[in-house]
Formats: C-alpha cells, sequence, structure tokens
C-alpha cells in the first residue's frame, strides 16, 4: 500500500508540473501570437476569452502529459531499480502498476466529464468572443441563411428566403403542412419572428409568429379557402424552434453527446449528410480513452530498467508512438466523416489499433 500511494504520488506529481507548464506556454504564445487583438479589446475580454480556453487547453494536452509524467516517474523509479526490488518480492508486474491503470481509467473518465459538462460552454464562449475581431482563429459563425428548405418532420415543410439567427427573424415564409402525404394548408407570410411573452420567457418556450401573411386550406373536395391575417401564432401547431434552423453551437467541441444527438436528427429529417457529426458523437466517447492508452505505452516502455536505453531514449520511443497514435485518430475521423469507414469504426479506428499495441507490448514486457 505504501509503495502504491509513493508511485501515484510520484506520478500525479509529474503529470502536475506538465500540465501547469504546458498551459502557461501555451497561453503566452497564444497572447504574444494575438497580442494586438486582445490589446484593442481590452482586459476583461481577453481574460475572459483565455479563462474558457483553459479547459480546451487542458483537454488538448492531457494525453502527451500522462505520457511525459508515467515515462518520468515509472522510469526513474526503475532506474534506480525501485521497481526490481518489488518485483523481487514476487509482485508481478501487472499488479505492481495497478493502481496507476486505475489512476488513467480515473484521468478518462475526469475527461468523459470535461467533454460533456465543461467544455461545451467553455468553447462556444471562446469561440463567441473570438469570432469579432479574431476570425482569422476562429470557426467560421453561421449567423444567417438565405433561400433554404428545412423539413421539420413528414407533416412539417419550411422555405425561407432569409433567416437571422440573432434577431431569430425570417423573411418571406413558406409553411406546408401534411397529411397522409397530401398538403392540408399552407401559410405565406412576409415577415416571422420567435415570440416570447411573460408565460414563456418563465418556461423557457416560445412560439413563432407569422406577420402580414395568407393562409390556405386545401379541402377534401378540391376548394380552398383561403384567409388574410396581420398576425398569426404558430404556438402548438408547429414544433420548429430557432436552433432547429441554425444552431448558435456549430461545432461539435461546443456540444455534449444530447445535443448532438438532437442537432444529426434534425439533419435527417431535413435530409443533410449526418456523417460529420455522427462520427463526433463517437469521438465523444473514444477521445478520452487517448489518455488511458497513452499511459499504458508509457508504463510498457519505462517500468523495467534497461542499461541500454536511458529515460530519454524511452520517451522518444514513446512520444513517436504518441504521434502516431494523434495521426490515426484524424486519418479515421477524416474517413469516418468522409463516408469511407462508419462513423463509428472511423472514431474508434486510432483507439482500437493503439490500444491493441499498447496491451502487446504491455504482455510482452512482463514476459520479459
Amino acid at each position: 500500500m505504501k509503495f502504491s500511494r509513493y508511485m501515484l504520488w510520484s506520478f500525479v506529481r509529474s503529470w502536475l508540473l506538465v500540465v501547469l507548464g504546458a498551459v502557461v506556454i501555451f497561453v503566452v504564445i497564444d497572447f504574444v501570437g494575438n497580442i494586438r487583438t486582445w490589446l484593442n479589446r481590452g482586459m476583461a475580454d481577453t481574460a475572459e476569452y483565455y479563462l474558457n480556453y483553459l479547459p480546451h487547453i487542458v483537454y488538448l494536452i492531457m494525453p502527451i502529459a500522462v505520457l511525459i509524467a508515467v515515462v518520468a516517474s515509472v522510469g526513474n523509479m526503475a532506474r534506480h531499480l525501485e521497481l526490481s526490488a518489488i518485483l523481487g518480492s514476487g509482485r508481478s508486474g501487472a499488479r505492481m502498476l495497478a493502481p496507476l491503470f486505475f489512476l488513467g481509467g480515473l484521468i478518462s473518465l475526469g475527461m468523459f466529464y470535461m467533454g460533456e459538462k465543461v467544455l461545451p460552454d467553455a468553447n462556444f464562449r471562446r469561440l463567441e468572443l473570438a469570432q469579432p475581431t479574431a476570425g482569422q482563429r476562429a470557426i467560421a459563425r453561421v449567423k444567417e441563411k438565405s433561400q433554404f428548405a428545412y423539413v421539420n418532420s413528414d407533416k412539417l415543410s419550411w422555405y425561407f428566403q432569409f433567416y437571422s439567427s440573432k434577431r431569430r427573424e425570417a423573411r418571406q415564409v413558406i409553411l406546408l403542412r401534411f397529411e397522409g402525404g397530401r398538403v392540408v394548408e399552407r401559410y405565406d407570410a412576409r415577415l416571422m419572428n420567435w415570440t416570447l411573452n411573460q408565460k414563456d420567457s418563465l418556461s423557457g418556450n416560445g412560439h413563432w409568429t407569422m406577420i402580414n401573411g395568407w393562409s390556405r386550406k386545401f379541402r377534401d373536395d378540391g376548394s380552398i379557402l383561403v384567409e388574410p391575417f396581420e398576425k398569426k401564432s404558430l404556438r402548438g401547431l408547429v414544433p420548429t424552434r430557432p436552433e432547429d434552423l441554425i444552431h448558435s453551437r456549430q461545432t461539435a467541441d461546443e456540444m455534449d453527446t444530447k445535443t448532438i444527438r438532437q442537432r444529426i436528427a434534425a439533419q435527417k429529417r431535413s435530409g443533410e449528410d449526418t456523417k460529420v457529426l455522427e462520427t463526433q458523437l463517437h469521438f465523444k466517447y473514444s477521445g478520452p480513452f487517448v489518455a488511458l492508452i497513452t499511459l499504458l505505452i508509457g508504463a510498457a516502455l519505462s517500468h523495467r530498467y534497461s542499461r541500454s536505453g536511458g529515460l530519454s531514449t524511452k520517451f522518444g520511443i514513446g512520444l513517436l508512438v504518441s504521434f502516431l497514435y494523434y495521426v490515426s485518430i484524424k486519418v479515421g475521423l477524416q474517413m469516418g466523416e468522409g463516408g469511407i469507414l462508419s462513423p463509428w469504426l472511423g472514431a474508434w479506428l486510432g483507439s482500437i489499433l493503439f490500444g491493441t499495441i499498447a496491451f502487446i507490448l504491455l504482455v510482452r514486457s512482463f514476459r520479459l
């Protein structure tokens, strides 16, 4: 038990030093590279931007930090023959490193929690702050659309001449309502906006209101009832919400798994390609395993003492393997998003491949 605590503390100490050092270097380089932008924005926006950037930085550097920490801590213990003494006492290598593997699992769970609860809001705010004056660094944010159709379901179809997500307002709107595959109602409006009254504000729900238009009802006998209106409330008639037309969170980094599933369902209803979001959804589950797998690779390379290679050699090999791991992840994601592989296989390809390699390395190192 004392040895396990000692090994874990040695790992955690190295890991914290690497994370803190990497965060400082990352922030300083990013700030210096964009210093003109942030001098024009002021300290408040700058501080808020980097405060929301920190979780993303930590998430990105976590696997490499884990690799460096495990090679530094376990490799140093192996060099001083501390691990050899434990093995000589009759404890197996797997049992000796089990607390470290357990901690790696906790780190992966923590990364999944960050991806679900922390990163979506932080990334959304970060990208919104960066967009106005640092557009060259930010992903383009779609705020308006022109001349597009949206299929809400097999019962509702929309056509918009123009829609603004910032104002939640549309111009020249057509709404078709179907029953049994037949059009039963059509609404044409010059304007449409999202209405929130006091009751709606409390419940968090609103409704669309059409302004200056016509309604047409197509009867079974072939006649058409046409009625003009100045204002027409669509409360209870359509379930479409503003985020269905243009979602304020436009990348997977800004969404949790629930939101991504909702966006996939909305895209499928409107006939859009969903492979990109489906791949990113599966990567939400596979991504956190990168930290655990890099830990296994680092432990396999460094837990045995060798006269032929020092810590620098082991770290170099581990860094090379981790780099190839990242390449395989990117290739898998591109192939999943492009339809060459299924979305789940594209997202899991790197983890399956290098998870197998990590297992083989561990088994081989334990048998030596």
